[in-house]
């Protein structure tokens, strides 16, 4: 169901062509949304003239703010808006081969031992599938489906096809995520989210920290004496945990540092 705020905006420029025209995507693109996403705010904000605050309150309200702007909005949708303001994230950056899969793997058990509810986002730089040909869910979304979800006892997962949509963003894709306290990203480098860099000598290359500026510290294997933030030893996780949790920041803030 579309909710209020995407309404809005539609109603506004009078109707999705004319609004996918304006922000310049594609309008399959927008006639999945349900709502607006959140690295797209701005740009709608701009096309229709309609404050962001009303077309997502969630991000640039409160969540009394968001019940109260929207009708529509049940007990349940004000509670999850709730849960997710209060979301963290924060990135580990770093070259391939600088170990931050290998880092994630240490901290989640570090991090749920204090008590927190942690999750991961990877991106892959390539096509990747989780999917094999022959499998039903393969053939399901061979056949043309959007969306198939497999589902067992033990776990389910969905499987997205973008088709004609564009690479969704950091926000869009944490957006889909179940209400956390931490969410650990892993690639998005370049985007505008706190990070903590992970650097490893023998890699041999070189510091990303100088180009940008949302890395808050380094954590390496070797003394960085020329790093501007601050270098902590890679193998110290419950120090780099630590400093996760100091550094990390919520939905709302990364959304207002990437809008500029």
């Amino acid at each position: 169901m579309v909710n209020r705020g995407l309404q809005e905006a539609i109603r506004a420029v009078g109707g999705v062509t004319e609004l996918a025209r304006r922000v310049g995507i594609s309008q399959p693109s927008v006639s999945n949304w349900t709502r607006i996403p959140a690295g797209r705010v701005v740009a709608v904000e701009a096309a229709t003239g309609i404050d962001r605050s009303i077309l997502r309150p969630d991000l640039y309200g409160t969540a009394g703010d968001a019940a109260s702007k929207h009708g529509d909005a049940t007990a349940e949708d004000a509670a999850e808006w709730a849960d997710k303001s209060t979301m963290r994230i924060i990135g580990l950056a770093g070259w391939s081969g600088s170990g931050k899969t290998t880092l994630i793997t240490k901290l989640v058990p570090v991090l749920k031992l204090r008590g927190l509810r942690v999750s991961t986002l990877k991106h892959a730089h390539h096509g990747f599938d989780l999917d094999r040909p022959g499998k039903d869910s393969f053939r399901h979304r061979e056949a043309g489906a959007t969306e198939v979800i497999v589902s067992s006892a033990s776990r389910w997962a969905i499987l997205h096809e973008l088709r004609d949509e564009e690479e969704w963003n950091l926000l869009d894709l944490v957006e889909k995520m179940s209400p956390v306290d931490l969410v650990l990203v892993e690639g998005f480098k370049r985007d505008a989210f706190p990070k903590i860099e992970i650097h490893r000598a023998e890699n041999g290359k070189p510091l990303i920290q100088p180009d940008d500026p949302y890395i808050v510290a380094v954590a390496a294997d070797v003394a960085l004496p020329q790093a501007k933030v601050p270098v902590i030893d890679l193998n110290d996780v419950e120090a780099i945990a630590d400093l996760l949790l100091r550094h990390a920041a919520t939905i709302r803030e990364v959304a207002r540092a990437m809008a500029g």
